[in-house]
This record gives structure tokens, C-alpha cells and sequence, in this order.
């Protein structure tokens, strides 16, 4: 059997008009056999309206075809239409592609299947996004309205970004949670605080299992390339939240500050908004900025509470020991208190030996 692929959408109608001029039958006449108005056939005619099933089946019975033939033609119609439509999406989609430099990545996943031409590729992200065009990738993940502005230091990339919010949706809708309580999530964080004591090991899985009876999909992610982000909090529905964390330069005591800082949204910000927080946070639109430092103190103060660390700030050399002792005393790792030390005072290698650095997967 022939593969041909119609380079065209020709619509039944053309069709319906051949048999009409063949049987010497006007439409008005047509019209009144089968018991529609003439502007519905004129319209069929012209290619306005689809012949449905119904009216296949009415003019089977005028003309003594099968039923099947015209439904066949507006089948074949409506197939056309969709893949021309896809190929001019494609077409459009080989312009984006080269924006999408963690295309690699993905496939590194197994997120999208490899391919060699632009045109493989933009497919392969549409089935990977679920999106039938570009465009809609906009309207879904808002990023240049939510995000940032280009830092003068680095290029961030939009499309890379987004290809991350999608990889958590992905990983978020497979982890089953209890509905959304934000009472129960409040007084179980001195009980998920405790957890980083542990290793990584067993804190990734114990957290996810604690966040999912709350109502959040608690998910870690890969760094991808250019995208220069932490963690995001995006609402799935009323009653779930997905938390997505990619600690910078995989150090622990970003994991867990990033951590908080997303539950920080969940507990003061809108639900109709997404947060997404990044390395850089003086490049963010500042009405953004303003609540991206709320879930910062709130972070801050969960780990390590204001008097306490106002008492250690003011009577302490820094020295490692010091730093140890005041960790225990937290019940957080000397990590944590250590990286509070190196952002509060820009002196991140002093203090880098006692930050650990972690290497959590995909959930």
C-alpha cells in the first residue's frame, strides 16, 4: 500500500460539490433531500463546516454512497490539517531549539529521545512539555513575569529554566501526598529542622515521606545549565504544592536553606503565584525581591533562631571549634551555621572546609 502523504488539506466539501455538479443537483435542492438549510451545505461547500457523522450518513443515503466514504474524506481532512499544522510548529520550533542548550541533559535523563536535526528535537520538547506549540510554553511557565532580569555577570536561560519547572512537574505528579495542611505543616518544622542532622542519605527520603502528609511534593533536581536557580514552589492544585530543590554547587547548607525558604513561601505568599528562588537575588524585579527576603528571614530563623545567633555573632572569634559547639547547641550542623557565616560576611573559602557537599538525585 501507497505511504502518501498529502502535501495539502483538501476539504470534503470540494468533494460534495464534484458529486453535486456529476448529478446535476443544485444545493437548494440537496438541502431539501436531506433536511438541512442551504447555508449549511453552501458552508460544507465552501469548507466553513465539517461534514459530521450525521450528515455522511444523510447523503450516503442520497447519493447511495457508503456511509463511511465521507466520514473517511473528513477524516482524512481533519488528520492533514493537524500534522500541516504540527509541520509549521516544527518549522517555527527549529528557530527555538538553539535556545535550549540543556537539550543534552535532558536526554542524559532520559526526558526526551536523542535526535540529530532541529526539527527532531523541537517534537521531542513538545511531547516533553505536553504542549501541542511553542507559544504555549509562555502562558504555562510565566517566567520573564515571575523570574528575573539577566544578571550583568551571566546569561540566564528561559527555556533551560523552563525545562526544569517541567522536569519537577513530572517528578512532583509521581509522589501521592495528603492534602495540603498548612497547620500541620507549622508545627512539624522543629521535627523536619531535626532531620538535618542525619545523612543525606536518609534525611532525602524522610523529608520527602514528612512534606507528602502535609500536602507537598517534595522533589530534588539536577542543576541544569544557565539556569542559575536554588529551588521553586509551584502549586499544583488548592490542596498540593510541589517544593523543587537544586542546591548551588550541591552544598548542604544551601539545600536546607532553600529548603526552608520555599516552605517560607507555602506558609506567608499567594497561592496564585510560583516563587522561584535563585543564586542571584539582587538581579530579581524588586516587588519580587521584597518577598523573596521575607522567605530568606523566615529560612534564617527556622535554622538558626534571631537571639541565638545575634548572642554568636557578637561573642565569637569564628574559630572552627566555636562554630562546632554553636552548631550543637542550634541542632543543625556546623554546615549550616558556617554558611551563614560566609553569606553574612563574604567570606566563603574561610569557612568552606566545614561545608559539606552533598549529591541528592532525582527523587
Amino acid at each position: 500500500m501507497s505511504n502518501f502523504i498529502a502535501p495539502i488539506a483538501i476539504h470534503p466539501g470540494e468533494s460534495l460539490f464534484e458529486v453535486l455538479e456529476s448529478k446535476g443537483m443544485s444545493q437548494t435542492e440537496l438541502a431539501n433531500r436531506i433536511g438541512l438549510h442551504k447555508k449549511t451545505i453552501n458552508e460544507i461547500i465552501k469548507g466553513k463546516k465539517p461534514i459530521s457523522p450525521n450528515t455522511a450518513l444523510k447523503l450516503s443515503i442520497v447519493f447511495g454512497t457508503s456511509e463511511k466514504f465521507w466520514n473517511n474524506l473528513q477524516k482524512n481532512y481533519d488528520e492533514t490539517v493537524a500534522r500541516l499544522e504540527l509541520e509549521k510548529e516544527l518549522e517555527k520550533g527549529k528557530l527555538i531549539i538553539p535556545k535550549y542548550t540543556v537539550y543534552p541533559q535532558l536526554v542524559k535523563f532520559g526526558l526526551v529521545k536523542k535526535a540529530t536535526t532541529a526539527k527532531g528535537k523541537a517534537e521531542n520538547l513538545l511531547h516533553y512539555f505536553s504542549v501541542a506549540s511553542f507559544d504555549s510554553l509562555s502562558k504555562i511557565y510565566a517566567i520573564e513575569n515571575i523570574a528575573f532580569r539577566n544578571s550583568n555577570k551571566r546569561e540566564m536561560s528561559a527555556e533551560n529554566l523552563k525545562a526544569w519547572l517541567r522536569f519537577g512537574e513530572i517528578e512532583a505528579s509521581k509522589i501521592e501526598t495528603q492534602e495540603l495542611n498548612l497547620e500541620k505543616l507549622k508545627s512539624s518544622l522543629p521535627k523536619i529542622k531535626e532531620l538535618n542532622l542525619l545523612s543525606p542519605e536518609e534525611y532525602s527520603i524522610r523529608l520527602v515521606e514528612m512534606l507528602s502528609e502535609c500536602g507537598i511534593a517534595l522533589v530534588f533536581l539536577p542543576y541544569f545549565k544557565n539556569t542559575y536557580v536554588n529551588g521553586a514552589t509551584r502549586w499544583i492544585s488548592p490542596n498540593k504544592v510541589s517544593i523543587l530543590v537544586t542546591p548551588k554547587s550541591k552544598r548542604e547548607d544551601i539545600l536546607w536553606f532553600t529548603l526552608f525558604h520555599e516552605i517560607g513561601h507555602v506558609l506567608k505568599h499567594s497561592k496564585k503565584a510560583n516563587y522561584i528562588s535563585f543564586w542571584d537575588e539582587e538581579n530579581l524585579d524588586e516587588k519580587y525581591l521584597s518577598i523573596e527576603r521575607e522567605a530568606d528571614r523566615f529560612a534564617s530563623d527556622i535554622l538558626i533562631p534571631p537571639k541565638y545567633w545575634s548572642i554568636f555573632i557578637n561573642n565569637s572569634r569564628f574559630s572552627y571549634s566555636e562554630i562546632r559547639q554553636f552548631a550543637k547547641e542550634s541542632k543543625v550542623k556546623p554546615g549550616i551555621v558556617a554558611g551563614r557565616l560566609s553569606k553574612e560576611t563574604g567570606d566563603w573559602p574561610k569557612y568552606s572546609k566545614l561545608r559539606n557537599r552533598i549529591d541528592i538525585s532525582v527523587n
